[in-house]
């Protein structure tokens, strides 16, 4: 188990106007205001000396100018999941909910989840927001190609639509130059995409996807992993039913991306050939096999990226 004596660690309540700030040394709580002056104010208030952790509430953006801040200044940051966070109040019994609450919650997260947390990196925002984008524009523009086998498309139509989807086609390619610019210059991404593509159903895109949606790979054991990215089996069982078992939630652009590969691996790799085709044998749903062999692709990634985290 990681030590975590000495640790402290602060709460983060992130508003567009204010922040609630809990420190876990001083039990203190301060509210300030949401700007780049004010943060920095109160950073100064803190002990250079001591090992601080802080916890920030991830609040659709409200929070970039915190998380800079505090990076910039040497502190470790973590960015809080709402999802988990909202499950760990459930399991500790907050059931209050106040700002002030929020972030003593949050700095009693980052305490007791500290050995499964991972610190935030100053090169993830951009490769994530870039990722983001990418899966915006293919949804919009497999939109625009569903729109193509309308019956009785008009020619007008047809030719609008034509031109929207190599309009889209040519941001997707530009967004993955600038992907691929930002893996290329600096060396961890470029040994972590090395890694990817070198397992087998793992192309480009899918390597962009774990990259940006998946910083967590290899900081995790293989249960948080799969956990994290919705491809753990979770049982429904209850007296005499068996029920199938099932998968929670997950990030959404990781699984889908692991859905491409696991199929290209299903069909090239024999390895992953066979466990498919041993579940079905066994009766199991073609999905549960796809999603098992999904599951394994990440687990498998995850042992290798340990490597690159120690």
């Amino acid at each position: 188990m990681t030590e975590i004596k000495n640790k402290y660690f602060i709460g983060i309540d992130v508003a567009k106007a204010k922040l609630d700030i809990f420190n876990g040394k001083t039990g203190e709580i301060t509210q300030v205001k949401n700007t780049k002056t004010e943060i920095l104010k109160y950073i100064k208030t803190l002990d250079f000396s001591e090992d601080y952790y802080v916890v920030i509430d991830l609040t659709g953006g409200y929070e970039a100018e915190c998380v800079k801040l505090f990076d910039k200044k040497g502190f470790k940051v973590i960015r809080a999941e709402g999802r988990r966070v909202k499950h760990f109040a459930q399991a500790n019994s907050f059931y209050a909910k106040t700002d002030k609450i929020d972030a003593r919650l949050l700095a009693k997260f980052g305490e007791k989840c500290f050995e499964r947390l991972r610190p935030y990196k100053s090169s993830d925002d951009t490769i994530m927001k870039l990722v983001l984008r990418v899966q915006d524009l293919k949804d919009a523009c497999q939109q625009e190609k569903n729109r193509l086998q309308m019956p009785n498309i008009l020619l007008e139509t047809k030719k609008s639509v034509q031109r929207t989807i190599k309009f889209y086609e040519q941001e997707i390619m530009e967004f993955e130059r600038l992907i691929e610019q930002k893996i290329k210059a600096d060396e961890l991404l470029c040994r972590r995409y090395e890694l990817y593509v070198s397992q087998k159903g793992v192309g480009k895109q899918v390597a962009f996807v774990l990259i940006g949606l998946m910083p967590e790979l290899g900081y995790l054991n293989r249960r948080q992993i799969a956990a994290l990215a919705g491809v753990a089996p979770f049982a429904k069982d209850s007296g005499t039913l068996s029920g199938h078992r099932f998968t929670r939630k997950g990030r959404v652009g990781v699984k889908k991306a692991l859905f491409m590969a696991a199929l290209v691996a299903i069909r090239f790799d024999k390895h992953f050939k066979e466990v498919y085709e041993n579940l079905l044998a066994r009766g199991k749903m073609k999905m549960v096999a796809i999603t098992a062999v999904m599951r394994k692709i990440l687990i498998t990634l995850n042992a290798k990226a340990k490597s690159l985290c120690a």
